[in-house]
């Protein structure tokens, strides 16, 4: 039987790019304008997700602070939850783009995941609306779970975690991150209460301790600035 190689998702994931035909100038404008019109009713959108959570705010909250009218709003989001997951992904590019180079050249899928989310922890760490944001909505973003989800099945498989069952597996990652978020040590832990929760998930998966050592000792590449409100998200 052919072994069949693996690639985990780090590697694996590329952006599908589209040919490219020549475009007016008047319809370049408008897209530009479209996107500009969509990134600030995210923008808007982030703090006020941040401040009530996914499900209090109406259309009406994001309109007014957006200043555009309904038809506006309707013409790129349906619905708050449509609203709501471009805001995850516009918050968290930044992040996923960091982390990405950051694991894909790392085999064992354990390591993958405990410096995704140290990086992802320290993000909240350094960027209070970034924090305020995902323990609000109790998540830490499409993306970012697929990626998670990625390393738990592979670390499964491999038998490197005792939790083979995995959805329970990404509630115990995925709950112990959010819910330390909301911890008032978040800023004044620093870098040591960030080992103490992706230690604390480590262990609640059963990762053997020295398997967890090594985790904790992979180097972090410095942190960026947040990025700029501007822009196509």
């Amino acid at each position: 039987m052919q072994k069949r190689a693996t690639k985990h998702f780090y590697m694996s994931y590329q952006p599908k790019l589209k040919p490219q035909r020549a475009v007016h100038p008047r319809t370049v404008s408008g897209q530009a304008q479209k996107a500009k019109t969509r990134a600030a009713i995210i923008q808007v959108a982030i703090p006020i997700f941040a401040h009530h959570g996914p499900d209090i705010p109406v259309i009406d909250d994001f309109v007014k602070a957006a200043g555009v009218s309904r038809g506006t709003f309707y013409n790129y989001f349906q619905t708050t939850r449509d609203l709501l997951e471009a805001s995850m992904a516009y918050i968290s590019d930044e992040l996923i783009e960091t982390i990405i180079p950051a694991v894909a050249h790392e085999p064992n899928p354990v390591i993958r995941l405990a410096t995704a989310a140290r990086l992802f922890y320290r993000k909240a760490r350094l960027d209070p609306v970034f924090r305020a944001f995902f323990s609000s909505v109790s998540s830490v973003g499409n993306l970012a779970a697929r990626h998670a989800h990625s390393d738990l099945e592979e670390a499964i498989e491999k038998g490197l975690i005792k939790v083979t069952d995995i959805e329970l597996a990404e509630a115990i990652a995925f709950g112990v991150m959010v819910f330390a978020l909301r911890s008032s040590k978040v800023e004044a832990g620093g870098q040591e209460r960030a080992r103490e929760v992706v230690r604390a998930i480590l262990n609640a998966l059963g990762v053997e301790p020295g398997l967890i050592d090594r985790a904790m000792r992979v180097a972090l590449p410095p942190p960026t600035p947040p990025a700029s409100p501007s822009g196509n998200p």
